[in-house]
């Protein structure tokens, strides 16, 4: 950011609600604030900075349509890839979700080689930035049916 000053996951936890929450929701503010949507670019970096916070970014209705115009992008290009797009795409989530706890592991231990703002790299590294889908962390709370 600008001045240098990027808010923390503890700042996060009003609409995070728990630490590995919190955590993602920031990696994930991270991606957006690099991203190709200047409405979420915009909403992105006014969070990290401190400018706005999480909870007036989520109720706003511009930043609200950003996000489910976002959303709703991703869901159609899952629906219309093939069963092989989708048994490979299983593939390399489950091997970057074992690639983000053995990063979360190190965050917690207080030995992260990622810094701040940048991308880690591995086995997703072929689906875009942040994870698969440019999710930024993101993790569903159970399974994730690709059908």
């Amino acid at each position: 950011m600008p001045d240098g000053r990027e808010v923390d996951q503890g700042e996060l936890l009003d609409v995070a609600k728990d630490e590995d929450r919190a955590r993602s929701l920031l990696r994930a503010l991270r991606t957006l604030s690099t991203g190709a949507d200047p409405k979420l670019r915009e909403m992105a970096r006014g969070v990290l900075r401190g400018d706005l916070t999480a909870q007036q970014a989520f109720t706003d209705p511009e930043y609200t349509a950003a996000l489910f115009s976002g959303a709703a992008k991703v869901r159609r290009a899952g629906d219309q890839r093939s069963d092989a797009e989708a048994r490979e795409a299983d593939e390399r989530f489950g091997e970057w979700q074992q690639a983000r706890r053995t990063e979360d592991e190190r965050e917690d231990q207080g030995t992260s080689r990622t810094a701040p703002g940048q991308q880690p790299t591995g086995p997703w590294r072929h689906s875009g930035p942040g994870g698969p889908g440019g999710l930024g962390g993101s993790r569903p709370a159970g399974g994730f049916d690709h059908r």
